[in-house]
């Protein structure tokens, strides 16, 4: 593509070639989304049959809890004011931190790990977090005695997450409920174009279809998905860079195998999506200034026909009786080109417990009450086929069973364990984790769309992998 043309793409996205890669523009669609009050406290979030039961514990000081908030504020209310009602049952002071949905884990990271060496520990941390990392800098308890218990209760956890959060003989968080992560697809737009969302299981498949259903005179966008330099626009990149074969490590985890031609092809293939004229007419105006909530919103707008996105998205549309709440289809992640070979491996949010708590036992109930069937069931129901239970028993639920998402996701929970995201062929490691707690991957594909040879744009992020590994003791290369 001519540098004339590269810059006209931009031009009409309505972004800098800058703004790509920072992410700062605000969303186009935003004021759009009839979701008035996005973020607020829920009404009534304190439901009052939920039986709360009394703890022998006794708290040191106040319990800190801190709360990363996800793009559904009904769950967010629902869950900060159950933590609050259960804390004011026993006679407890808590302090619920809400840590905003745009923080890094590093960011986080750090947050954590000077409260632990000051002496002033939080008590209770719940995220989707790369645990290794967080457990390497010393922030995160073994709890493994509390998760046999609730295994022994609830049935097994599942393999994504023993894949995250058990290594070293030992658990490093408590699994509390599983991510419903995938595409969506509003099958009302899809279907009267002669397509089934659901046999769409490649990359090129689901780009050629948002291409068809496109129609800027609705406004009808196709492709509602932006490599914005956030959580949704990481996960294009890794999904493409799997579908395509790239590898991060190899099976021994000591060497970075990322400068191959797969992860080359790979970059290649989603940047022409953004910069070749073929697909601009799918493309919503402004995507490049998008930010991790935009996709949501120009979804739920009725304004884009595909995205990928956690379940947050359609567990909002559900709760809030969107028109076509009813249409939207969760499809599983894409297969990898060369062997149609599933790469989903759901797993979710973990309870951490924080390494110098004051406060363990308490923590301990809090977490056990969390975890009790009639919080699980509330959780299920506010955020429809996102959360979904993260013990074998809570699948045969009749809030699960009577999903058809929910159940569509099911395989993609228990059935792929060979698949392990980043880290795949090889073992977990801190220097795994450090990548993908990055937004390397959002800078890399940036840099692609902005002219940089793919070639040059591997080489160079494989060598600063290279320097993570060997910061960690671990050879890198050969």
């Amino acid at each position: 593509m001519s540098r004339s043309v590269r810059h006209a793409t931009f031009a009409r996205a309505g972004i800098s070639r800058r703004s790509i890669v920072k992410g700062t523009a605000a969303a186009a669609v935003a004021s759009a989304l009839p979701l008035g009050g996005r973020f607020a406290a829920a009404q009534d979030a304190t439901p009052a049959d939920i039986p709360r039961a009394k703890s022998s514990a006794t708290v040191d000081g106040k319990l800190q809890v801190l709360q990363k908030a996800d793009f559904h504020p009904d769950h967010n209310a629902f869950v900060r004011a159950e933590i609050e009602a259960y804390c004011q049952e026993q006679g407890w002071e808590v302090e619920v931190t809400d840590l905003g949905g745009q923080l890094s884990s590093g960011e986080i990271l750090q947050r954590l790990t000077a409260g632990v060496k000051a002496g002033n520990a939080a008590d209770l941390y719940f995220d989707n977090i790369p645990v290794r990392q967080f457990q390497y800098q010393g922030v995160l308890m073994n709890v493994t005695d509390l998760v046999d218990e609730l295994v022994a209760a609830n049935g097994e956890t599942t393999p994504g997450f023993t894949n995250a959060g058990y290594f070293d003989d030992a658990w490093w968080g408590i699994p509390w409920f599983t991510r419903v992560d995938g595409w969506w697809a509003r099958k009302d737009i899809f279907e009267p174009a002669g397509i089934d969302p659901t046999t769409l299981t490649t990359l090129d498949q689901r780009r050629d279809a948002a291409l068809k259903v496109t129609d800027a005179s609705k406004p009808m966008w196709g492709w509602g998905i932006s490599p914005n330099r956030g959580g949704d626009g990481r996960l294009i990149v890794l999904t493409t860079l799997y579908a395509f074969g790239s590898t991060l490590q190899d099976e021994s985890g000591d060497y970075v195998t990322f400068n191959s031609p797969e992860s080359v092809e790979a970059l290649k293939w989603l940047a022409d999506i953004y910069t070749n004229e073929t697909y601009a007419s799918m493309l919503p105006t402004g995507w490049g200034g998008w930010t991790d909530p935009s996709n949501n919103e120009a979804f739920l707008a009725g304004t884009t026909a595909l995205t990928q996105n956690a379940g947050t998205m359609y567990a909002k549309a559900h709760l809030d009786g969107v028109a076509f709440a009813d249409q939207i289809q969760y499809m599983p992640t894409v297969v990898r080109n060369s062997d149609q070979a599933q790469l989903d491996q759901l797993a979710g949010v973990f309870l951490h417990v924080i390494e110098g708590t004051k406060n363990k036992d308490a923590t301990y109930d809090l977490v056990r009450h969390l975890l009790s069937e009639p919080v699980q069931q509330r959780i299920w129901e506010i955020s429809t086929s996102y959360a979904v239970p993260a013990y074998k028993n809570g699948w045969s639920d009749p809030i699960i069973t009577g999903q058809p998402n929910s159940i569509a996701a099911e395989p993609a929970v228990w059935n792929n364990i060979d698949f392990t995201g980043l880290r795949w062929p090889g073992p977990n490691s801190v220097a795994v984790d450090s990548v993908s707690g990055s937004f390397d991957h959002t800078d890399m594909i940036a840099e692609v769309i902005q002219g940089r040879s793919a070639e040059e744009v591997v080489q160079e992020y494989h060598d600063r992998w290279v320097q993570v590994w060997q910061d960690f003791g671990l050879p890198g290369s050969e």
